[in-house]
């Protein structure tokens, strides 16, 4: 839900000698499009100096001082292809064959064994279905630029009632110009004060997830993952998270499913636990992606859903106050036309 700029640099290499121009062509072996890759400059250390989104038709430039690097290119549904050096500056535009092997996400043997420290995620089996995840993360993590020409988007806060009559409803549309459609908070403030702030008498606040979050330190700190598979989702894979044991404010659990056949990332569900009356009366939400013709991912719609709660002092003997949900809030929004981000020539 976060849209954020996704050159990288190098503050040491920023302070040096001013940065010289690569003009990139991706050019497929195999007859797949190579669209909305994942294309950066490594140093000698293998340390990403630039990255950006490639546009549709596998053209990108980059920018970076001069100097020996090597181009890799990270698509969803393949492993990364890794050029050999090229010095820079390069004598006009460096066209590149890409040739990897596709990722086989249905050979993937699950079992049930949750990996509470961050490096854990590194095993074998998360680590294949995990780095498509954060393929298709990183690539909704848009510049403006790339966002050209998608549309409107809009938002809505729906109340409705025990019998399912509509109490209030608010669903403004606006254009995706010179700002980012939907946001969470920081990652490093869900981390510390969780993922519900209030109560059921003076009302609750609730954040989901956005890309930033889930690709940040912070949130795999926090949390434990494993691979899963559902009879119900038959096509898909996808790793569960929960919060780490004994962690003391809300936070959520949930699933990010990833399309088997594909590799590409298709939604994250969750729901809110540690949130007192909110764990009880399964509150949650979810985001879900889209891949637009550009080779572009965006937050196609997301929803958090939240209990309407009647309060009641208990008498006879049922003492204490008594708690019943009586309808329901929705906070969402959405891409309302997506077409065409007009990349042919993205620099």
């Amino acid at each position: 839900m976060a849209v954020v700029s996704c050159d990288i640099w190098s503050p040491t290499l920023r302070a040096q000698q001013p940065s010289t121009e690569l003009r990139i062509k991706l050019n497929p072996i195999d007859g797949a499009p190579i669209s909305g890759a994942l294309v950066a400059l490594l140093d000698s250390r293998d340390s990403v100096v630039a990255e950006r989104l490639g546009s549709e038709n596998g053209v990108r430039l980059l920018r970076a001082p001069p100097g020996e690097y090597r181009v890799r290119v990270r698509r969803i549904g393949y492993l990364p292809f890794v050029s050999s050096p090229i010095a820079l500056p390069h004598p006009g535009a460096l066209a590149l064959d890409v040739l990897s092997p596709r990722v086989q996400l249905d050979q993937i043997v699950v079992n049930s064994r949750s990996q509470c420290r961050p490096g854990d995620r590194d095993s074998e089996t998360l680590s294949i279905i995990w780095g498509e995840i954060d393929k298709a993360l990183q690539a909704s993590q848009l510049t403006m630029e790339d966002l050209q020409g998608i549309g409107q988007a809009r938002k809505y806060r729906l109340e409705i009632g025990a019998n399912g009559n509509v109490l209030s409803a608010d669903t403004p549309v606006f254009r995706i110009i010179d700002r980012r459609p939907f946001g969470a908070l920081a990652p490093d403030s869900l981390a510390v004060t969780g993922y519900v702030h209030g109560d059921e008498r003076a009302g609750w606040e609730s954040f989901g997830p956005d890309e930033t979050v889930l690709r940040s330190e912070e949130f795999a700190a926090t949390h434990c993952f494993k691979a899963v598979r559902d009879r119900a989702r038959p096509r898909d894979i996808g790793v569960a998270f929960e919060p780490v044991p004994d962690r003391p404010v809300p936070d959520i659990a949930g699933v990010l499913w990833v399309d088997r056949s594909t590799a590409e990332l298709r939604e994250v569900v969750f729901s809110f636990v540690n949130a007192g009356l909110l764990t009880r009366f399964e509150a949650g939400g979810f985001t879900r992606f889209r891949h637009v013709p550009s080779g572009a991912w965006i937050v196609e719609e997301w929803r958090l859903h939240m209990p309407r709660i009647e309060i009641r002092s208990g008498s006879g003997y049922l003492t204490g106050m008594q708690y019943r949900a009586v309808g329901y809030v929705d906070h969402g929004g959405g891409i309302i036309s997506a077409g065409s981000t007009n990349t042919n020539d993205r620099r």
